[in-house]
């Protein structure tokens, strides 16, 4: 990294311990995951120690934890484990957590997850098809009311499905999780999901999280990825876009300095302004670190 080099804040990292008995990794141990062989992060623990050793040299200086834990009975444990981590070392900085929005007891479990203060937000995992559902967008307004994040991939052909929501309930900041998570490079898919990245950043209560971009295109080269990062910023802006490595599991496909060279490789033309925002300062706003 050259000394003038912005700083790094990752909004997007997976840690996690198997020796935490209240927590699970189902998708670590299954031979399912489409993205390729997951054996070189199949660890027994990948925690701040081992992201640290990884990113030290790339700049990094905050980090966002993920939801990664799975199949847990009480989903708040990891939220309580990422505080005690966060007590311990000062890492992660914040965390976006699992919390069904659609349960009846959605305010309750809210309330637990913000009782530690590294909570900012709701990653879900489920279709956008649950954006319709009365109970879901109950919770997505509680969600909103005690000021969280709420995170979606969504997916190309479900925009319509995610401006309704984002319509109906202006008091909830919605981030497209993983920009998108266009599936693959062809030129037809870059113009959907750029019609897509405008018509979400059109709304006023959006935002978006670049990052995961090595899944559907594990060959990727900072030439390659270039486009894939700049769409996000021209349609958003850099006030509203911030970074993520995705680590460990972009381990299958580079380094870790890799992806941080290729995020700065892509924003080089931005102005000084720009190009800190979306390395560092936009993070550092939204999720308040």
């Amino acid at each position: 990294m050259s000394v003038d080099a912005p700083a790094f804040v990752d909004a997007h990292v997976h840690l996690w311990d198997r020796r935490e008995r209240d927590l699970g990794y189902a998708w670590l141990d299954g031979d399912d995951f489409p993205f390729g062989d997951l054996v070189a992060v199949r660890t027994a623990r990948y925690s701040v120690p081992e992201l640290w050793a990884e990113g030290r040299f790339a700049g990094l200086t905050k980090v966002v934890h993920m939801n990664a834990a799975s199949g847990a009975r009480d989903p708040v444990a990891e939220t309580a484990w990422l505080q005690r981590l966060a007590d311990e070392t000062g890492w992660p900085h914040a965390a976006v957590v699992t919390c069904d929005l659609a349960a009846p007891d959605v305010a309750d479990q809210l309330a637990r997850h913000r009782a530690h203060r590294v909570f900012r937000g709701v990653r879900e995992m489920g279709p956008a098809a649950r954006f319709a559902d009365p109970a879901f967008r109950r919770g997505y307004a509680e969600l909103g009311r005690v000021g969280g994040l709420f995170f979606h991939t969504v997916g190309l052909g479900n925009a319509a499905a995610a401006l309704a929501l984002v319509r109906a309930h202006p008091e909830t900041a919605f981030v497209l999780d993983q920009a998108g998570m266009p599936p693959d490079r062809s030129a037809q898919t870059f113009t959907t999901w750029e019609g897509m990245l405008r018509a979400l950043a059109a709304e006023p209560n959006t935002l978006c999280k670049v990052s995961s971009l090595g899944m559907a295109d594990p060959g990727w080269t900072p030439v390659s990825r270039r486009p894939w990062v700049l769409a996000p910023i021209e349609a958003f802006g850099a006030d509203r876009v911030f970074l993520g490595s995705n680590w460990p599991v972009e381990r299958l496909y580079s380094s870790y300095t890799d992806v941080v060279e290729a995020f700065r490789y892509a924003t080089a033309d931005l102005t000084a302004g720009e190009r800190n925002a979306v390395m560092a300062g936009t993070a550092e706003r939204v999720f308040g670190i």
